[in-house]
Parts: C-alpha cells; sequence; structure tokens
C-alpha cells in the first residue's frame, strides 16, 4: 500500500499544497502538479506579512518554509521532496511522469545531472542579492518592481533578527526557528551578500547555464522536439523552466541568453513560455502583490494606532483621577 493510499484516496483529492504568490520554490510544486495532472487543493500565505511564522503553520513545517503539501495526515515540506513524493505516488493510470522508467538509463543520468547542477544555485541569495545592488539592475519585470525590490532589500538586512523575535514569542518552536536564523546569518541561506559575493554567484549562474547552452546544441533537427534530456518532459526541464523564469524577472537575460549569446537557450525559453502548466505556475498579479505589501503596512500602521490610542486613553483617566483628587 502506498502512502497516498494509507492517508488519502490515492488519486490527489487529498492533496492541499500551502504556497506562497511568486516563490520560486512553490512555482516548482505547482509545475510537477500541472504536468502530472494530479487534482489538488490550495491555501495561499502571505510571507509580506509573515503569515508563515504563525502557530499553525509552524505545526506542519517548523521551519516556516513554504512550499508544504498535506496528503490526508501526512506532511511533505521542501520542493524537492514534494516532487519526489508526487512521482512515486502518481505515475500511474492518467496521471504523467517526469522521469523514464528505466532508472539507470542516459537519460537518467542526465535529468540527476542537471537537476544537481541547477539545485546547487543559491536561489534567495540571487533573489535578495539583486535588489540589494541596485548597480545590478538592467531589465527588471513585474513582480520586482521597486516596491517589491525595497521589501527584499529590507528583509536581507533584517532576516535573521525577525526570524529571532519569532522564536522568542514561539516557545514551542524555538528551536527550529533559531537553528535556521544561524542559518540565515552565518550559512547557507545567508541572503546579505557582497557585491563581490553576488559577482561569483552569478558566475556560477552563467557555468550552470553554459552546461544546458551545450547539452541543447547536441539536439538535432530529428530531436527538435526533444527537451532539455530527451524527449521526456522532465524535472530537469522544470528546474531550468523556473530558474529561466526568475532570471528573465531579475532582468538578467540579455546578461545570459539574449542578444545571440546562447541561441539554443533563447530558442528552449521561448518554447517553454508557451507550455500550459508553466504558463499556469508562473501566473501572478502585480496588483495582488502590492495589495498584500499595503496591507502589512496598515497592519503595522494599526498597531501604532492601537497604542497611541491606548496611551492617550491612560493620560485621560490618568487626568480626571488627579482633577477628582485636587478637588476632594
Amino acid at each position: 500500500m502506498t502512502s497516498s493510499e494509507e492517508n488519502g484516496n490515492g488519486n490527489g483529492n487529498s492533496l492541499k499544497l500551502y504556497y506562497s504568490c511568486n516563490s520560486y520554490y512553490c512555482e516548482r510544486v505547482f509545475m510537477a502538479l500541472y504536468e502530472k495532472r494530479v487534482p489538488f487543493k490550495m491555501q495561499a500565505l502571505s510571507l509580506l506579512t509573515e503569515q508563515q511564522y504563525e502557530p499553525w503553520f509552524l505545526r506542519l513545517n517548523p521551519r516556516a518554509e513554504v512550499p508544504v503539501l498535506t496528503d490526508g495526515v501526512k506532511v511533505i515540506p521542501d520542493s524537492n521532496r514534494i516532487i519526489e513524493y508526487l512521482e512515486d505516488n502518481f505515475s500511474n493510470g492518467d496521471f504523467g511522469q517526469l522521469t523514464p522508467k528505466e532508472k539507470g538509463s542516459e537519460e537518467s543520468r542526465k535529468i540527476q545531472k542537471f537537476r544537481d547542477i541547477i539545485e546547487a544555485i543559491p536561489i534567495q541569495s540571487l533573489t535578495y542579492g539583486t535588489a540589494l545592488h541596485q548597480d545590478l539592475l538592467d531589465n527588471p519585470k513585474p513582480p520586482f518592481t521597486s516596491v517589491m525590490q525595497k521589501w527584499l532589500r529590507e528583509v536581507a538586512k533584517n532576516h535573521h533578527t525577525i526570524i529571532r523575535e519569532h522564536a522568542e514569542r514561539i516557545p514551542e518552536f524555538q528551536d527550529a526557528l533559531l537553528e535556521k536564523a544561524a542559518d540565515v546569518e552565518h550559512g547557507a541561506l545567508r541572503v546579505n551578500r557582497t557585491r563581490e559575493e553576488m559577482d561569483e554567484l552569478l558566475l556560477e549562474v552563467d557555468s550552470a547555464l553554459r552546461n544546458v547552452e551545450e547539452e541543447l546544441s547536441f539536439h538535432t533537427e530529428e530531436k527538435s522536439h526533444w527537451w532539455l534530456c530527451g524527449e521526456l518532459f522532465s524535472i530537469a526541464d522544470i528546474d531550468l523552466a523556473v530558474l529561466l523564469n526568475l532570471i528573465n524577472m531579475l532582468g538578467y537575460e540579455r546578461r545570459f541568453w539574449t542578444e545571440g549569446k546562447r541561441p539554443f537557450l533563447q530558442a528552449y525559453w521561448e518554447r517553454i513560455q508557451e507550455r500550459d502548466s508553466f504558463k499556469r505556475a508562473t501566473s501572478f498579479s502585480t496588483k495582488l502583490v502590492h495589495l498584500t505589501l499595503l496591507r502589512g503596512t496598515l497592519k503595522q500602521r494599526k498597531a501604532l494606532l492601537a497604542s497611541l490610542t491606548a496611551a492617550v486613553g491612560v493620560a485621560v483617566i490618568s487626568y480626571i483621577v488627579y482633577r477628582r483628587v485636587q478637588k476632594s
């Protein structure tokens, strides 16, 4: 009996995805779900207003990270684990497939190779670092607007402090959050990169895309319908598609593939944008992003207004008591 049969009905109807708009890792999972044609429910969280630190969500993932997939009582965090879970449990019948049936085939080895190459790129550092170093900005696109960039800069500088504040507020999840805060400040999740470190990171991206261009260049005219590693649209294609979308959103496409730099990658990018799963997974509303930012600002101002109102109330009451004492 598979995990899905133990916890749900085995057809995907018990799946629920907790996600955030425009999250790179959530987009990976969305593409996998759409490619596999697995039915699911979803619930959005606003990272801008820090909903991921609410106790109900921390019970699903004490590290306060999206995406999280639930299948009945089973909880699966992390986009890699979620995609592998979907592939293990939903690859028969009408469900699509993202890995070759022959596990030891050359195509399988290529898929794993490119997954390793792409997943080694520190995505959060690329995103936050671009916002931090304004001289890197060339052709940014929504939702990577000036409003979003400002929010990213503030988070990049204070992310570890924010996490520690939530850890102190919620003792039940303190250990997991403090561990993450340390990782954000000094470890693999550090996003407050120097300009020199960003140059090195962009060289890593360039190296990864050079490998992709070389692989795509081997596709002959007879293989023009192939994707990155073969005829199968695979997990490696999901990784590459979402990476290219992020790079384009940040405005680095001229640096990495357009204007004749990497013609095979350019053709791949144009082709992938027409795929239905890509369109659905990467769609967004700039107004929604701005509205969420506004809600966060109003929430902060509401709290400040409540504090001021309470302070004025205390002052008024104190004055009334003082006047009565003076008259007595």
